[in-house]
């Protein structure tokens, strides 16, 4: 990132490679699988990003910092058409077990476009990105204590909304 700052277009490439996969997952989930919005969304937070490079206050890791304009963007194009759709599961063994993993699989990505924006970023970043508390927590802006109980949260309503797929 400091070379960055400095105007160094590579280092900065290297920072897009690094980071740009996650950001359009964790995008694309909070869309309800958008991937092309997600796509706009991570292009507009590395362009905010080279943009404020030189004011960008970075404490460990960028990562947060991207996050954290990811989720805001989100939140914009949420507020823009708050009715998002659900994207198709793609298939592959037999019929029955492909439609069955299918049909869990919507009934998932279902249960988690029906939490609420704050918990389902804290979900979907946690669970599928793998960021720890901290790092939630620096790129939501919450206390890590508020993560935790975020989680547990959505955890315990997405297990009510499920417990028919653990039968």
């Amino acid at each position: 990132m400091e070379r960055a700052r400095m105007g160094d277009s590579a280092a900065f490439d290297a920072l897009v490679k690094r980071h740009q996969h996650a950001l359009q997952r964790f995008a694309s989930r909070m869309l309800g699988g958008d991937s092309s919005s997600a796509a706009d969304i991570a292009v507009g937070a590395f362009l905010r990003l080279w943009e404020r490079r030189d004011s960008v206050v970075l404490n460990e890791s960028l990562l947060p910092w991207l996050v954290k304009t990811v989720h805001r963007l989100c939140l914009d194009r949420l507020r823009e058409r708050p009715s998002v759709e659900l994207t198709d599961v793609g298939v592959s063994e037999s019929p029955f077990l492909d439609l069955e993993r299918a049909a869990l699989a919507s009934a998932a990505r279902a249960a988690v476009m029906e939490l609420s924006v704050d918990l389902r970023a804290v979900v979907l970043l946690s669970v599928y990105e793998g960021l720890s508390y901290e790092e939630i927590a620096e790129a939501l802006d919450i206390p890590a204590g508020t993560v935790a109980s975020r989680k547990n949260a959505a955890m315990k309503q997405l297990r009510r909304r499920l417990a028919a797929w653990s039968e």
